[in-house]
């Protein structure tokens, strides 16, 4: 019992005779138990199997680098983009991953994509409304303009890096904005600025960060295994 006074835990005659009676009328219990053809519970439990960790080892052992990092949190809509510029040629295939662009609701969906140059983007569109896909690179030039209607699609290869804004001319509203990195390793940090890459060829990079209109770069040297960055100096 918990004394009032002094807030400690003492014990009367009263109590003692208490928990002596429910301490045998538990030991008549499990002797019923066991008279039954019950088992009594063990007093030491057996000891818990715990499989190995096996997800780290085999990143490891397969040569790769893997990142996790930090960069700068969000701002607003604003978030960092990192990507990974190799210093020597990378035996990488360009990734067969279709990404896709929607139109509906008068929106294109996604409206910010990021792909690595020769990769394909698939114009789709899923509405009534007649729209157009029209496609110009950071100078302004024109490389696709055409019209989509329900159901159709347009599959539009991203040849160079570089910035390209997406717009319906029917649509004045409708915009999206595609980035194409000449890399295969880029990523947007999450919103407090953590961020993670994985399947990276070990190798000296130039790390670029972009952050809105702001662009910065270091040199990193990454190798087999775990590889931490702190992006936000």
């Amino acid at each position: 019992m918990l004394s009032p006074e002094t807030g400690l835990f003492w014990y009367d005659r009263r109590s003692m005779s208490a928990v002596r009676a429910l301490h045998a009328l538990l030991s008549l219990l499990l002797s019923a138990i066991v008279a039954c053809g019950g088992a009594a519970p063990s007093e030491t439990p057996p000891p818990v199997e715990i499989p190995p960790d096996t997800g780290d080892a085999s990143v490891e052992d397969d040569g790769a680098a893997r990142i996790a990092g930090i960069a700068l949190p969000a701002r607003g809509m604003v978030r960092s983009i990192i990507a990974l510029e190799p210093h020597a040629e990378l035996d990488e295939p360009v990734s067969e991953e279709v990404p896709v662009i929607d139109q509906y609701g008068r929106l294109f969906i996604p409206d910010f994509l990021m792909v690595q140059a020769g990769q394909t983007v698939r114009f789709t569109n899923s509405e009534d409304d007649l729209h157009t896909v029209h496609v110009k690179d950071e100078a302004g030039e024109s490389l696709i303009n055409v019209a989509t209607i329900n159901g159709s699609r347009y599959d539009f290869l991203v040849e160079k890096p570089g910035e390209y804004v997406v717009i319906c001319n029917t649509h004045t509203e409708m915009f999206a904005d595609i980035l194409a990195f000449d890399t295969p390793y880029f990523v947007m940090a999450e919103a407090d600025g953590s961020f993670s890459l994985d399947g990276v060829v070990p190798g000296t990079y130039t790390v670029v960060v972009l952050y809105g209109g702001e662009r910065t770069e270091r040199e990193v040297q990454l190798v087999a295994g775990l590889n931490q960055l702190d992006l936000t100096g």
